[in-house]
Order: structure tokens, then C-alpha cells, then sequence
């Protein structure tokens, strides 16, 4: 076994070892990603779990951004005031915690829906989307004001597991930006809402105690 990989083993051991049972898994996108188009409409498929499948679908075009839910997988909304139905997807905070029970808000009431179920939705081509950003002549709209967390849930060989999209947008701008995505490994298991997390100190003081045994070994 090289030193590396010694280092790397003992260094997960010691950030990750108590809670092995249960991790996040987070995708950081190298270049946060532009969705915008300025003419007919775009795709971008979006693949949580990395096993090939297409799991949620962003569309966008000239005047609007949505997100549809692929097969029997759901994303967080706002519903509409009657007489609508439906609405559109629900900006979530940092620190929510997104899972089979969702907590009402100050502000929303926010439910689990799937983008089949129509109303309050946008159309790109012949499928409809739960709608993120929508300008049009009489003005534009978006539950969104700047960076937040599209809660989602999807099914895995296992069973549902819970995690959000990481996405910048608002009112006024036809686009939005995605930075990646997260998800909970262990299925049934709530996640809480935040931005990639940076390094912690469990895993810097890992790697100076892994230091210091290899110092000793070299000695």
C-alpha cells in the first residue's frame, strides 16, 4: 500500500468513520452552469445518483426556466391560491431540512409534487415543467430571489432518498445558474439544505495526526 493511499484511508477513517452509515453526497459543478437560451429552448438532464438515468430535466428558453421530474421522482412547490392548482418550485433556505415531512414556512406552505401534475407550470415544447422563472410582456415572476435550494426527492434501486438542486435565480432574468446538486446516501434519511460544504476541522486535525504517524514510521 503506498503512503497516499495509507493517508487517504486513515484521513476518511477519522472525518467520516462514525457516520459511515449515512453521508451526504455532494456534486460542486467545476463551472457554475448558465441555462439560458435566447430562442426556442434547451435541455439539461441532471443525473443525482451517477447510474446513468436521468432523474430531473431542466428546460429553458427565451422567456422561462422549469424543471421537470422525471418517472416517479418529486421536487418541492409552492402551491397556488385557488382557483390554480399546482405552482411553482419552492426556494429553500440554508439549514431546511428536506424530507417526507416538510415543514410550513412564514411565508409558504410548501408540498411535495411531481411536474405531471399540471397548473402553475411553464411549457417548453409539448411537455410541461414546475415553473422556476417566467417573463413575459405583462411582467416576470419567480419564487426565487438569488441563490437557493430546489428540495427534490428521487427513487433509487434502494428506495427514495432526499437532496436538493443548488441554483441561483430571480424575477427580471430569463436564466439561472446552476451550481450542483446533493443528495442523502442512506434512503428515508432527511437532508438539510446548504451550499458545498468547505473542509472541516475534523478533517485537518485528521491529517496532521496521519503526519505525524508517518513521521514517526519514516523515523
Amino acid at each position: 500500500m503506498s503512503r497516499r493511499i495509507l493517508t487517504a484511508g486513515i484521513v476518511a477513517a477519522v472525518a467520516f468513520g462514525p457516520a459511515a452509515h449515512a453521508a451526504v453526497v455532494v456534486t460542486a459543478l467545476p463551472t457554475p452552469l448558465l441555462l439560458r437560451d435566447e430562442f426556442f429552448g434547451s435541455y439539461h438532464p441532471v443525473d443525482i445518483d451517477s447510474n446513468g438515468t436521468t432523474d430531473f430535466t431542466f428546460a429553458y428558453a427565451v422567456s422561462s426556466v422549469g424543471l421537470r421530474t422525471e418517472a416517479y421522482n418529486r421536487a418541492v412547490m409552492t402551491l397556488d391560491p385557488p382557483p390554480n392548482i399546482g405552482g411553482p418550485a419552492f426556494q429553500i433556505s440554508m439549514g431546511y431540512s428536506i424530507g417526507s415531512t416538510l415543514v410550513p414556512t412564514d411565508f409558504d406552505d410548501p408540498m411535495w409534487s411531481s411536474s405531471d401534475f399540471l397548473g402553475g407550470f411553464v411549457s417548453v415544447g409539448e411537455s410541461a415543467y414546475m415553473g422556476i422563472v417566467q417573463v413575459l410582456s405583462t411582467g416576470s415572476s419567480s419564487s426565487f430571489n438569488g441563490r437557493g435550494a430546489i428540495g427534490i426527492e428521487f427513487e433509487g434501486p434502494d428506495g427514495i432518498h432526499y437532496g436538493y438542486l443548488d441554483i441561483d435565480a430571480g424575477p427580471g432574468y430569463a436564466g439561472i445558474t446552476l451550481y450542483g446538486w446533493a443528495y442523502e446516501s442512506q434512503p428515508g434519511v432527511p437532508i438539510f439544505a446548504g451550499q458545498v460544504p468547505e473542509p472541516s476541522s475534523s478533517i485537518f486535525i485528521g491529517v496532521g495526526t496521519v503526519s505525524l504517524l508517518l513521521r514517526r514510521r519514516r523515523k
